[in-house]
């Protein structure tokens, strides 16, 4: 009985370990792109297909240098959805980055785990010299 209970604990400990971590970089990359991410008005939208030719347009009219990333939802049925728009492009930091070769290994990577639709570019540079280094990311 006794090995249940330390079978359990440890058990608990770990699943509080990974919702910690897990709430810890969502708010962190949540946080880094707030001002990076934009909820527009859109009008009615009745369904995907309708998404696909409404989002585009409402997100460019937002802000030029906004791109729909494919994310939409109702927020009063009948009458009005939402578009997400991003910033595109950005620019998302990535650790130190030693090369071109390094930065096809991390960049696909930092900008896919960004979420919202990004995707890396094919640009990088060194913000600060052997300590960080940014990927150009896009929607």
């Amino acid at each position: 009985m006794s090995n249940i209970k330390k079978i359990f604990a440890a058990f608990t400990q770990s699943a509080l370990c990974v919702l910690l971590t897990a709430s810890l970089v969502l708010g962190f990359a949540t946080s880094a792109f707030a001002g990076n991410i934009e909820t527009v008005e859109a009008g009615p939208i009745w369904s995907n297909s309708d998404a696909q030719g409404k989002c585009p347009a409402t997100c460019e009219n937002y802000d030029s240098g906004y791109k729909w990333n494919g994310q939409w939802w109702t927020t009063v049925p009948n009458e009005m959805s939402v578009c997400q728009c991003a910033k595109s492009p950005v620019a998302i930091e990535a650790g130190p980055i030693w090369s071109n070769d390094d930065a096809q290994g991390k960049c696909p990577t930092t900008c896919s785990d960004a979420g919202f639709g990004y995707e890396w570019d094919g640009q990088w540079w060194t913000t600060e010299w052997n300590v960080m280094s940014v990927c150009e990311c896009v929607v």
